[in-house]
């Protein structure tokens, strides 16, 4: 138990995860979906408005959760940031996104985008931007994930 609080040099939680595929195919700020070849296991997102998203490959989590060990060597994992503020890969796929925009996935792999479909957000909300992009292409911001 703490007494008085905690503070960590971080600012996320995250869980550490197996990847399919190689972990060196992975990056910071990937978004992430659930695998649905394997268990326990989590994979680069790929399709729009996925309620399969999970987290966000986390930069550097104040808090890592795992099944292991504290001994136990976790390089065949990548930290999914869960809760908190993580950069997050975007695309201006859905337009500009704005401070507040609920995010779901997008086309572009590993990427988030503004959700603009009320009826396909159920299910399928990584967060909400806390910056905005105005594009083209692909960027990086700071996303308050809490999928949803």
């Amino acid at each position: 138990f703490f007494d008085g609080g905690t503070q960590s040099s971080g600012a996320d939680v995250a869980e550490a995860f197996a990847v399919e595929g190689h972990v060196s195919a992975y990056t910071a700020g990937d978004v992430l979906v659930i695998s649905e070849r394997t268990d326990r296991t989590v994979e680069r997102s790929s399709l729009p408005y996925s309620t399969l998203v999970a987290g966000v490959y986390a930069t550097k989590p104040g808090v890592l959760l795992t099944e292991r060990g504290i001994d136990e060597d976790l390089d065949d994992q990548v930290p999914m940031g869960v809760v908190g503020v993580i950069p997050t890969k975007v695309s201006a796929e859905n337009g500009e996104i704005r401070r507040g925009d609920l995010l779901v996935t997008s086309s572009t792999p590993a990427h988030a985008m503004k959700g603009t479909d009320r009826a396909r957000k159920v299910g399928a909300v990584l967060g909400k931007a806390r910056e905005g992009f105005r594009g083209p292409g692909t960027g990086t911001i700071r996303v308050l994930v809490g999928v949803k």
